[in-house]
């Protein structure tokens, strides 16, 4: 904020009835009213800077939120996917061990195959 400095001395020689001059009194209100202003005006900028840094903070909220959501969706779809992995490496299994049972069944002589390790 404004820096306070002391009111300018007096520049007239003449003292009023109360003992200060009216130059006087003129110049210690007129230093109090620029102190006021240059305050006010310190202050309003500082609002201004706090304001746009609020829109910035805002603005990373919200594009963190997006992006959360966005993270969830795929998370759900690689889960979905995941699911009908297993689901086919099941049915797989099972037609591989329909087709192992009939070669055997019949007489058909081919290597085993390997059963890959399942995670």
């Amino acid at each position: 904020m404004a820096t306070s400095t002391p009111p300018p001395s007096n520049p007239s020689p003449s003292p009023s009835s109360n003992g200060v001059s009216g130059r006087s009194l003129w110049a210690q209100r007129l230093w109090w009213l620029i102190s006021a202003l240059s305050g006010t005006l310190e202050i309003e900028a500082d609002i201004k800077r706090i304001e746009q840094q609020n829109a910035k903070l805002d603005e990373m909220i919200l594009r963190t939120r997006n992006d959360k959501k966005q993270i969830e969706k795929e998370t759900e779809q690689i889960k979905k996917e995941t699911e009908q992995i297993k689901k086919d490496n099941e049915r797989l299994a099972e037609l591989e061990s329909k087709i192992d049972s009939s070669f055997r069944k019949y007489g058909i002589n081919l290597p085993l195959t390997q059963i890959p390790d399942q995670p």
